[in-house]
This record gives structure tokens, sequence and C-alpha cells, in this order.
């Protein structure tokens, strides 16, 4: 028994180093891509190219507008501001927020649960928010269809290269999430508990040369 045991030691290392492996590609690419959601959701937010008006009247965004003539540059803008009651893009400067918001959380919980301490609910938390992310995002894009766009005519701009990364980057992170390795607390648990081997027995046992001299 102790000769199979030895035989399949070395087998179930290697088999825990190629896991170990796996899961440490996934935890980067999942941190990666939380970080590229959350950068890409507040250029969103932040972007005054979302859709850009025919006849080079400008651009605007969920939350920021350049009109010609208008508005003094990229400059944030008030609904309430204009004769304008279109609940499309209402709807589109409400989700883009929400966006962000929900991907901070999931990034939030995410990043605690791997790599600093225990939530509670923290992998179900990681799920709903993830989908209420891919929701808000999805429900930006009708923004195209707006009266504005409708009385004007618009096409994406390079805000939509923006909204379609962090829709992408975030869908990654949350499916990926459940390959990642043992979060840090766990690892650090479980090498405490380890039994020690006989190598370590050996090296209790040898004398100490420190005190030999």
């Amino acid at each position: 028994i102790r000769l199979h045991s030895r035989l399949h030691a070395p087998h179930n290392s290697i088999s825990n180093s190629k896991m170990g492996l796996v899961g440490l590609i996934f935890e980067i690419a999942v941190l990666g891509c939380l970080a590229i959601g959350i950068a890409s959701t507040s250029a969103v937010v932040g972007t005054c190219d979302m859709l850009v008006l025919s006849r080079g009247r400008g651009s605007i965004g969920p939350w920021r507008a350049d009109i010609e003539g208008v508005t003094d540059g990229c400059v944030g803008w008030d609904k309430a501001d204009t004769d304008l009651d279109d609940w499309i893009l209402n709807m589109g400067r409400a989700c883009s927020m929400m966006a962000l918001i929900f991907g901070c959380i999931l990034t939030f919980f995410g990043f605690f649960k791997q790599c600093l301490c225990p939530l509670p609910l923290g992998q179900k938390l990681i799920d709903i928010s993830g989908a209420m992310v891919q929701i808000s995002l999805a429900l930006t894009w009708p923004m195209i269809r707006s009266s504005v766009c409708d009385t004007y005519g618009c096409s994406w701009g390079g805000g939509s290269s923006a909204l379609l990364v962090a829709q992408l980057s975030f869908f990654f992170a949350s499916v990926f999430s459940r390959c990642m390795r043992e979060p840090r607390y766990e690892r650090i648990q479980n090498r405490n508990d380890q039994p020690p081997t006989e190598n370590d027995l050996q090296s209790s046992l040898l004398p100490n040369e420190s005190t030999n001299l």
C-alpha cells in the first residue's frame, strides 16, 4: 500500500499543479476582464459620440452631448432641459448608469471573494450582478431607435465600441468566474491543514547545525 501511494503521489502532484496553473490563468483573465469592463462602461457613460447625428450636426451619448450650435463642446445634458420625451433615450440613459453600478458590484465581489476574504453569498451575487450587467448593457443599444435618430438620423460612433467591449468583458468574466482556482483564503487553509510529509519529518529529526557549532 505504501508503494502504491508513493507511485501515485507524483501523478497527483502533477495533476494538481496543472489544475492550479489553469485556474491561475482563468483568474488572471477574469480579473483583467473585470477591469476592462469597468473602464469601458465608464467610457460609455462619459462618451459624447455614442450616436453621431447626420449632416455633421454633432453627436450624443447617454449623459453627454456635443451638438453644433447648441452646446459648447462635449458637455452633460439633462432631459429636463429639452423638449424631448423619448422613453427609449431615457431607458438608454438609465440602463447605462445601472450597468456601471452593477459592474462595480460584480468587480467588488469578484475581487474580494478571490483575493481577500470570503463574502456571504459570494458566487450567487456574482452571478446575479453579472446577469444584471448584461441586461443593462443590452438595453442601452436601442438608443439608435430613439426619436432623435428618427428625426435627424444617426449612426454608431466610437462609444458603441466601448459598449461592445464592456458587454463582452463582463460576459466572459461572469462565465469563467467558476473556472478560477480556489480563493486565496481557502488555499492558505488547505496548506495549513495538510499533514506533514516524510521529508518534513526527516528534516525535523535532523540535528540543528547551529547547535553543534
